[in-house]
């Protein structure tokens, strides 16, 4: 909202391009994470570049704000200045009262879920997960990472209970660390995002599916990148 934006860009009230950045980074969607590492805020202003990606191109060019940015508002991510910044603009984010940050950007209509099973986050192939579904055509409306406790996973995956000989399998890796939920649109009749992510078995879909989610990267039936909504009618159920 225009408030949440004022409060986070506070340190830039007296600034001609105030305005301009307040309506720019309430245009649209944005992706809030906390990163982790010794030294962090430090290492990524150092990743991010200087803040005028035109400048960024020039004194660093591989930067973040270099490779992906446009100009001094349109500069791709953000960083905070010091450590002080940092706990304050995740607190705006992730509040530690346990409360919630800025409204999520999930839409309920024409959904489906799909989860980014924890063997994929810690291979570190999210990104990759990412950029296949969105350059297969499909809209990734919301996403969030989630720890899942075993009782919300047995829940999750009712469905599969005496049906599935792997249940009990499938339950403890998706709570053996963190998940990614994404919902994704299917605005096109024909796009059927359960189609694109193949066969259960990767083994499988590598022989009848290659280019599909898992064909790509599933190791096994547990470990098979990703979960997606099998049934049309539990695609809004999941995503809620």
């Amino acid at each position: 909202s225009r408030k949440e934006a004022a409060d986070f860009c506070v340190d830039h009230q007296s600034k001609p391009f105030y305005n301009e950045l307040l309506q720019f980074i309430t245009s649209g969607p944005i992706v809030a994470m906390e990163i982790l590492g010794d030294d962090a805020v430090c290492k990524w202003k150092t990743l991010l570049g200087p803040a005028n990606s035109v400048m960024a191109r020039t004194d660093a060019p591989d930067s973040i704000r270099a490779n992906f940015g446009q100009d001094g508002i349109r500069n791709a991510a953000h960083g905070p200045d010091s450590v002080a910044s940092a706990a304050q603009e995740l607190e705006l984010f992730f509040p530690s009262s346990g409360g919630r940050g800025p409204v999520n950007s999930a839409k309920f209509t024409n959904c489906t879920c799909c989860i980014i099973k924890p063997h994929a986050v810690n291979e570190g192939l999210a990104g990759k997960i990412i950029k296949a579904i969105i350059n297969e055509g499909f809209e990734i409306s919301a996403l969030q990472m989630f720890n899942m406790e075993r009782a919300n996973v047995e829940e999750f995956y009712e469905i599969y209970k005496g049906v599935v000989a792997e249940y009990m399998e499938m339950v403890t890796e998706l709570c053996s660390g963190p998940c990614i939920a994404l919902e994704i649109i299917q605005s096109e009749p024909p796009k059927v995002f359960r189609d694109f992510c193949g066969p259960s078995d990767p083994e499988l879909a590598r022989h009848l599916r290659p280019g599909t989610l898992r064909a790509v990267f599933g190791k096994n039936k547990i470990q098979n990148a990703v979960h997606c909504t099998d049934l049309p009618e539990d695609g809004l159920l999941e995503v809620r």
